[in-house]
């Protein structure tokens, strides 16, 4: 007899609920499409889609020199910069094209051999 009250209890509870929730969800529907179709909403989106090609742009720049920064340090010190500057164990190369050499031979941490 409880099985049957409480089931009757959450068929009730749940058609009453459900009657509810759907004015409620249609209140909610209609005052998103209000401001949704407001012009100041609206001429903000127009904003946002004129700059979005440049920002993506950025962040694929950015994305791609993070990327190459983690690829030198986890290959062992090897950078091109995006002003074309070049350095590596054995040396450097500025962006005015000077170069410079690590004559020890040893590389990093030659000065510490015998």
């Amino acid at each position: 007899m409880r099985k049957l009250t409480l089931l009757i209890g959450v068929g009730i509870g749940y058609i009453l609920g459900a009657k509810a929730g759907r004015e409620r969800y249609e209140q909610l529907a209609d005052q998103a499409g209000k401001v949704w179709s407001d012009p100041r909403v609206q001429s903000k989106v127009e904003e946002v889609k004129e700059q979005a090609p440049v920002l993506a742009g950025k962040a694929k720049e950015q994305a791609s020199h993070a990327a190459d920064t983690a690829r030198s340090k986890v290959s062992g010190h090897e950078i091109t910069d995006q002003d074309g500057s070049y350095e590596n164990a054995t040396g450097s190369v500025d962006p005015e094209g000077q170069v410079t050499v690590d004559e020890t031979g040893f590389g990093p941490g030659g000065e510490k051999l015998p």
